[in-house]
């Protein structure tokens, strides 16, 4: 099975605009082009996306394109682990400070309010999302998400299923900063019997130089 993990199109927040959530964040006009763009080598089974606006709006000239193929909603939106911001208008540069503050207390059960997951929680969810897949018994899937929970769900496939400690989530903070996953990416899974998963690194070779963004 091959599985194009593509993360949603450049959204109001990559683009430094004020954002009331993460699940109503639109794309902007750049990102609708992307979405236009997004290409694979064989048509999907089965294209899965986010509940997130963006995320959805990604995949929506896709499931256009592709009329055949079975169209399902999963829980693959982003790691919102900062649940006090939702509802107020602010950019990702006046959250910065908050945002750097939770990594480097890096305690992977905190969870910020009732809107929030905890690190283990989000892990567990990527975790659910490789074994649904597993199940689907499809070829083809793409799956609409997130530049975050695409990064999560590698982390899952590279260290197991085990419950993550301080230490593990150090680690993939490390991680997360190295692996670049650009606005409309698109990174293959191919799940291989006894293997398991493996992945190739994102790419954005199917959108023009100047389409491209996002690298975090």
């Amino acid at each position: 099975m091959t599985v194009w993990l593509i993360r949603h199109g450049e959204s109001l927040a990559n683009a430094g605009s004020h954002t009331t959530g993460s699940a109503t964040n639109p794309l902007t006009p750049r990102g609708e082009q992307q979405a236009a763009l997004v290409a694979f080598d064989h048509p999907p089974d089965l294209v899965v996306h986010s509940p997130y606006l963006r995320a959805r709006q990604t995949a929506q000239p896709t499931i256009d394109r592709f009329p055949s193929a079975r169209v399902e909603e999963w829980p693959i939106e982003e790691f919102d682990y900062l649940g006090r911001f939702h509802g107020k208008p602010t950019t990702a540069a006046q959250r910065a400070a908050a945002v750097a503050a939770y990594w480097d207390a890096a305690d992977p059960h905190y969870r910020d309010d009732e809107n929030s997951e905890s690190f283990v929680d989000v892990h567990a969810r990527a975790r659910q999302f490789l074994a649904r897949l597993a199940d689907t018994e499809c070829s083809y899937v793409a799956a609409f998400t997130h530049g975050m929970f695409m990064r999560i769900v590698l982390w899952a496939i590279l260290t197991g299923d085990a419950v993550p400690d301080r230490a593990n989530m150090r680690r993939f903070h490390a991680f997360r900063m190295a692996s670049l996953i650009p606005n409309c990416s698109i990174l293959p899974l191919v799940l291989n019997g006894e293997q398991g998963y493996q992945f190739s690194a994102a790419s954005t070779a199917h959108l023009p130089v100047g389409l491209r963004s996002g690298g975090h």
